[in-house]
């Protein structure tokens, strides 16, 4: 059933409350909704988070960057990234199915595998990287006995959003945005007086290239991680919404989300206070520091859902694989939700180290294993395949026209990680060749550009 263009009816808003049971599965055009709005919405308060603040810190504690220059890496990190991820996006309304769904068309069935359960890794850790901060937050606040039990309301709180789905998680997504602006702001005030307005290194104090280098792949990351899920939320918008529509709205709401927090976080690590957030805002009445960290919690709880969402779809596709006659509904999805939640929680309470070091080390890892997928991905469906897949093969056993095992998409994965590897440089090893360049991490440039130079190559030679 198509939808006439000039109809905005009933369909442009979800039904918040209602359990979601499209799952996995194409999301017909008369449930489809929203438009180029709340699509900008939901990507700027997808990224309303204190993993965005704590993200700035890192500018100024481990890079050593001063504020003018962190603005700049931020600003074109994340322009770069953005684009790679406005580009998978741009997938979801035409498709109108998950992007790990999509995946089998490169892979193949059984193929896609492998990538299906690193993302799922992925989710997991991102979601124990904000269980950490909460429950690190919670013990700033109300000491270190009460910390995990932040961990077991969150996730109670995530596990009934995924439940519900997509149309309450996009409402609560976009009702955040405000609150979290305004919080974002006043905290960055209240470190303006409580530094006196001084920063420890002069604005512009020009840095090394490595630092800089290392900060811009930060932002570079940042978007890329979204890539394997943000078609997961745009599959919602009706088809007629476009592309291109698609593409420069996801960019412009990540690229806007990200900057506002990241750059105060720099701020906050760029000032010459040395207490907490919490510290910061104490003196000016005892309930201010409470009603900072349950914003700061919501942040984590509202970017944990969006996580946790992706990784039960996800979980459903790998599920879905060994039995291609098996419609898992909202409940499946639930009851993913639930095991992702749980195995988070365990890890997280198991977890310990510097909150800061252990974020730096996961998005290092994450950027050696997702860019072979984005430039493979993105070279199939743009220069390949032109955005016409069989959705009916996707959903087979044998993955039909694209079959089971697509093996030179997977040696080009696996070329993609390994070329990098010379390259790489971070808190847990540095490459040969970013020894000799200064400790520069060149590994995301190389991890694009050689598996789609390769794949494209490959798919395009005669068959």
């Amino acid at each position: 059933m198509s939808v006439p263009r000039n109809r905005t009816d009933q369909h442009d808003k979800p039904a918040s409350f209602s359990i979601e049971n499209d799952t996995i599965f194409p999301v017909p055009e008369e449930r489809r909704h929203g438009n180029a709005w709340s699509l900008l919405l939901v990507w700027i308060g997808a990224n309303q988070n204190i993993m965005a603040i704590m993200t700035g810190l890192i500018y100024p504690a481990l890079y050593h960057l001063s504020l003018g220059w962190s603005l700049l890496a931020i600003l074109a990190g994340n322009l770069l990234g953005g684009v790679f991820m406005a580009l998978h996006a741009a997938q979801g309304p035409h498709l109108g199915i998950p992007q790990m769904q999509q995946t089998r068309g490169q892979f193949g069935a059984t193929g896609s595998l492998l990538i299906i359960a690193i993302i799922i890794l992925m989710y997991i850790s991102f979601t124990r990287t904000f269980f950490a901060m909460g429950r690190e937050q919670a013990a700033l606040v109300f000491g270190t006995a009460s910390s995990q039990v932040s961990i077991w309301i969150s996730a109670v709180l995530i596990g009934i959003l995924c439940t519900i789905g997509h149309g309450i998680i996009e409402r609560v997504i976009s009702g955040f945005i405000p609150v979290a602006a305004v919080t974002f702001l006043l905290l960055a005030t209240a470190y303006l007086f409580a530094s006196h307005g001084h920063l420890a290194r002069p604005v512009w104090q020009i840095p090394t290239l490595h630092d800089f280098l290392a900060a811009f792949s930060l932002g570079v990351l940042w978007q890329i991680a979204y890539a394997p899920y943000v078609s997961d939320y745009t599959r919602y918008l009706p088809s007629r919404t476009g592309e291109r529509t698609a593409f420069f709205v996801c960019l412009a709401g990540s690229v806007i989300g990200t900057a506002l927090p990241t750059f105060i976080g720099s701020y906050l690590g760029s000032t010459t206070f040395a207490g907490t957030m919490y510290d910061a805002v104490r003196p000016y009445s005892a309930i201010l520091p409470i009603l900072l960290f349950l914003v700061m919690a919501t942040s984590t709880l509202v970017s944990s859902t969006m996580q946790v969402y992706c990784a039960a779809l996800s979980s459903l596709t790998f599920l879905q694989t060994f039995r291609a006659d098996w419609k898992p509904t909202g409940l499946a999805r639930a009851m993913a939700a639930v095991l992702i939640l749980l195995t988070s929680a365990l890890i997280t309470i198991n977890l310990t180290g510097n909150t800061l070091d252990i974020l730096n080390n996961v998005i290092a890892l994450l950027l050696a294993v997702l860019s072979p997928w984005t430039a493979i991905n993105l070279v199939d469906y743009y220069l390949i395949r032109h955005g016409q897949y069989d959705i009916a093969s996707l959903f087979q056993r044998d993955g039909g026209i694209y079959g089971e095992v697509n093996r030179p998409a997977l040696a080009c994965y696996m070329l993609g990680i390994l070329v990098q590897i010379p390259f790489l440089s971070n808190g847990l090893y540095v490459g040969p060749i970013a020894s000799l360049y200064g400790g520069i991490d060149f590994s995301w440039v190389i991890g694009i550009l050689v598996p789609g130079a390769v794949y494209w190559f490959w798919a395009r030679r005669p068959h």
